[in-house]
């Protein structure tokens, strides 16, 4: 998730946190397709996370024999983490794309 997420990157550039953008305001997301700052990298660790720990969870679901209502619990809350990671993903990205324009 740290190398997903832009950490080595964030370790030999040293981004900023946030950028000046166009008429004197501020942009937490770099308009550069090659750059990022590092609140994207934050994020981007984060919902990387959500996918991750979703799989594991839904993965642990199927392992669980004694308990059905557990086992559907679990399932569902790794499947919406999952969710969440990959919208939250694509939401970053289609605002990288927009951002500064």
């Amino acid at each position: 998730m740290y190398i997903a997420g832009g950490g080595i990157y964030n370790l030999l550039d040293n981004p900023a946190s946030i950028v000046p953008g166009p008429g004197g305001t501020w942009l937490a997301i770099h308009p550069y397709a090659g750059e990022q700052t590092l609140n994207e990298s934050i994020v981007a660790m984060f919902l990387n996370g959500c996918m991750f720990g979703g799989l594991l969870i839904a993965y642990k679901s199927g392992r669980e024999t004694r308990d059905s209502k557990k086992a559907n619990y679990m399932l569902i809350i790794g499947l919406a983490m999952v969710l969440l990671g990959l919208a939250g993903s694509y939401y970053l990205v289609n605002l990288k794309r927009t951002v500064g324009r």
